[in-house]
């Protein structure tokens, strides 16, 4: 059983303010540091000239956030690995069901976020910028956000679509210029109260991130967004929709976005399955059922324990936003207990989590033709 750790921290003020917030926490932390940062020179300035322009139009604020960071730290700002890392030239599932789906009425969304827990810093924060909406969610590269909800209950996750496109070795080059995905969750929860608001927001943005994007709000809507290659088509769901729920694991299942498809791997489609199938067999789902399927090893539910091979879970979400809550687990569910959070300051701490370690099958892997 390997074991580390998952920090709960608030970051509240500023921009600025926050940053040298996040600065402070990150020097005490030297692991973390040597993570984040690049050598000086590393990253060309004219590249990171159109970053700065980009966020400021799309993500304002995060800028003057990341100048609090490298003053605090001591680095110019072209070291910070976020911004060679968000400008691009991860396996996850995904579910979400309208109330009349669900036994008590209430809007639901899922998902497992896996992955390799050395890539991570596994923060999950309360962060409340002025002037910005107030969330929850998991930061990525300190600066950018891979999961969360907002204090008007809209809820945002996401999967990859396809192979992980980014700036490190083994990723697939973006088909087009634009932003990752922790940009994408960041801004939705900072500046969007609602589904249609957020579709809005990545419809107009451009996208360098292949992305399955799973969002839920207080006003009983679920949405799935899908992108590839800059090309985005999406679905919103209501209580009047004919169809109740929506699936989304690592690959296309929109028909507009199919034809853009480069690689179906069969561990995405047999997850999808096994979401479905319960989905479909249910009449009325409860959240007890959604974190059983989250629970339950793979190729039957969506656990994975193969952390080494860059998918093991990380953590296990469900997205109460009715209730604006979310209940989920650091690590394995079948190794950590469930945490309930809601849209306010956290109790700072650093909580010890399991991480069982496996092996994948020789098939795990396998593209499908």
């Amino acid at each position: 059983m390997k074991k580390t750790k998952t920090y709960l921290k608030n970051f509240v003020g500023t921009s600025y303010e926050v940053g040298t917030q996040i600065g402070n926490w990150i020097l005490s932390e030297p692991n973390l540091l040597k993570k984040i940062i690049l050598p000086p020179n590393a990253y060309p300035q004219s590249k990171l000239k159109e970053i700065l322009t980009l966020l400021d139009r799309y993500c304002s604020g995060v800028n003057q956030e990341i100048e609090g960071f490298v003053d605090t730290v001591g680095i110019s700002k072209e070291q910070a690995i976020f911004y060679a890392m968000t400008y691009l030239e991860r396996g996850c599932s995904l579910m979400s069901a309208v109330p009349n789906k669900i036994e008590n009425g209430h809007t639901l969304m899922a998902r497992n976020y896996d992955f390799n827990d050395e890539m991570e810093e596994m923060c999950f924060a309360y962060t409340a910028v002025r002037g910005k909406y107030r969330y929850i969610g998991s930061t990525l590269n300190l600066f950018g956000r891979c999961d969360g909800m907002n204090e008007y209950g809209l809820a945002a996750c996401k999967a990859s679509n396809g192979l992980p496109v980014g700036n490190f070795e083994g990723g697939q080059k973006a088909g087009v210029t634009g932003f990752s995905f922790w940009i994408v969750i960041r801004s939705i929860l900072e500046n969007c109260k609602n589904v249609e608001e957020a579709i809005a927001w990545v419809m107009a943005a451009p996208i360098g991130y292949n992305i399955n994007l799973m969002l839920a709000d207080n006003s009983n809507k679920i949405a799935l967004l899908q992108c590839i290659d800059g090309n985005k088509s999406y679905r919103i769901l209501d209580n009047e929709s004919k169809q109740k729920f929506l699936i989304s694991t690592n690959h296309t299942v929109l028909p507009e976005i199919k034809p853009y498809e480069k690689i179906l791997i069969e561990n995405s489609v047999i997850r999808y399955k096994a979401i479905e199938k319960m989905f479909c067999e249910k009449e009325k789902l409860s959240e007890k059922d959604l974190k059983d399927i989250l629970s339950t090893s793979y190729p039957k539910g969506l656990c994975c324990h193969y952390y080494p091979e860059f998918f093991g879970t990380l953590r296990s979400m469900v997205f109460n936003t009715t209730e604006k809550k979310i209940e989920m687990t650091f690590g394995s569910p079948q190794a950590n207990e469930w945490k309930t959070f809601m849209v306010e300051k956290l109790q700072e701490q650093e909580i010890i989590v399991n991480l069982p370690c496996e092996k994948a099958g020789k098939d795990f892997y396998s593209i499908m033709p």
